[in-house]
């Protein structure tokens, strides 16, 4: 197995981190809006460019676990944990991209890209899952990926300033 990323991966990973802190703004510009205007903004532009992000992070992940992870770490501890906080990470990406249309679609809310066009898919008859899937979403963007990015970047910076 290799023991770098290829070019494609390193494109990948940082138009990937493009979206994940666009997404991740939006979504807490929505969340502590202090007014409709702003919030309905911050949501509408959320939506539109997350349409685009599920392609690109449906297609990243795809591609990701099709590649695998090379060995970067002479520690075969390292290398488990760095693996485990990478398919954390985009085990999230997943979650976050399914719960977002899932929560519109339940509610029979159309996905309006920027007004270009919309998708809805009505999905009433899980009108049960509506609010679980709504927390689900939240939980995993406000809480759950900034802290794995954190950890993520943490591990980045100690192995790059280590010797090994």
């Amino acid at each position: 197995m290799d023991t770098h990323y290829s070019g494609l991966s390193r494109i990948n990973h940082w138009l990937g981190l493009i979206f994940v802190v666009i997404m991740m703004t939006l979504g807490y510009m929505m969340f502590f809006a202090t007014d409709r205007a702003a919030g309905n903004y911050a949501e509408t532009a959320h939506i539109g460019i997350g349409f685009f992000a599920f392609w690109f992070i449906l297609w990243r992940t795809v591609y990701r676990l099709r590649q695998g992870f090379p060995k970067t770490h002479s520690s075969k501890l390292k290398n488990a944990v760095a693996r485990s906080i990478h398919y954390l990470i985009l085990l999230i990406l997943i979650v976050l991209i399914l719960t977002g249309p899932l929560y519109l679609f339940t509610e029979n809310e159309a996905l309006t890209v920027f007004n270009w066009f919309s998708i809805n898919l009505d999905l009433t008859a899980l009108a049960a899952i509506h609010e679980p899937v709504e927390e689900i979403h939240k939980l995993a963007g406000i809480y759950i990926l900034p802290i794995l990015l954190i950890v993520h970047i943490a591990a980045a910076m100690l192995d790059y300033l280590s010797d090994n």
